[in-house]
């Protein structure tokens, strides 16, 4: 009786664990805010990745609204982590980056819009894609870096490639940078920092989607490419210098988020 009542038990949580990892939580889109002292700039960076649109739930409707809401927070820079489309995930419908640029060309900060392509990505053309973003405003910065200005403080803005399709190329990415300026880095995968030999204020990163399925005590089962898995999400220290890695948006080959919920990042830098 008692192990009837124990099946009974654990097919219903395996139900209710479905229906929110499924219908609801891939639904849901929070604003993570964060803080990070350095010796840059009082910055306010607007931070997203693996946007995966066309995925389950990231419909125009959403995107909209995520565009909407970064906006609303004034941000002084927008830097995208790549993963802006997908080859397809069940229950999704492809979008096209020339349908999604529509929208993304709404992003609105003083110092401007940068992107860093990701494995979806270049799976779909990438070329096109910075193609597109870059006749729409949207600056794509792969192994580059930008010397940038704000409120009478330089700092260095350093786009690094994608790791997981071979894209990444350290060395390229730091080739022009110089002196002591604080050093901002973005990328997709973080498994790129596992090469890096220069040192950095703060990197920031995606792919790593939190493990879609986060369990308490153990951490994400699965994550994607050479990155440890305890770089799923959050903030991890590095030699070379902070790492903080999103969640990121959308979803890849499952359309399931547990414990993993969608977000955009609003890092206060001061």
């Amino acid at each position: 009786m008692k192990l009837r009542r124990l099946t009974v038990l654990l097919v219903f949580i395996s139900i209710i664990l479905a229906i929110w990892g499924v219908l609801i939580e891939p639904r849901l889109l929070v604003q993570n805010d964060q803080d990070f002292s350095w010796q840059g700039p009082v910055l306010k960076i607007a931070f997203f990745s693996d946007l995966h649109a066309g995925s389950p739930h990231i419909s125009k409707d959403y995107i909209k609204n995520l565009v909407r809401r970064i906006n609303e927070q004034k941000p002084d820079i927008i830097l995208i982590g790549g993963d802006l489309v997908i080859n397809g995930v069940p229950g999704g419908k492809k979008m096209d980056i020339e349908q999604l640029v529509v929208y993304l060309k709404e992003l609105s900060s003083p110092l401007g819009t940068y992107v860093t392509l990701g494995n979806h990505d270049w799976w779909n053309d990438g070329e096109n894609i910075r193609k597109v973003l870059e006749e729409n405003g949207l600056r794509v910065l792969e192994n580059d870096s930008v010397f940038l200005k704000h409120k009478e403080k330089t700092f260095w803005l350093i786009g690094i490639g994608d790791d997981f399709t071979e894209h990444a190329d350290t060395e390229k990415s730091f080739s022009k940078v110089y002196g002591e300026t604080p050093r901002l880095v973005f990328m997709h995968d973080p498994a790129a920092l596992l090469k890096i030999k220069h040192h950095y204020s703060l990197a920031l990163a995606g792919h790593m989607h939190g493990g879609q399925i986060f369990i308490p005590g153990f951490g994400a089962p699965v994550t994607p490419g050479a990155a440890p898995k305890s770089w799923a999400k959050g903030w991890i220290d590095f030699p070379m210098g902070k790492l903080f890695v999103s969640r990121g948006i959308g979803t890849s080959i499952l359309p399931v988020r547990i414990n993993a919920i969608p977000e955009y990042v609003i890092l206060d830098l001061y």
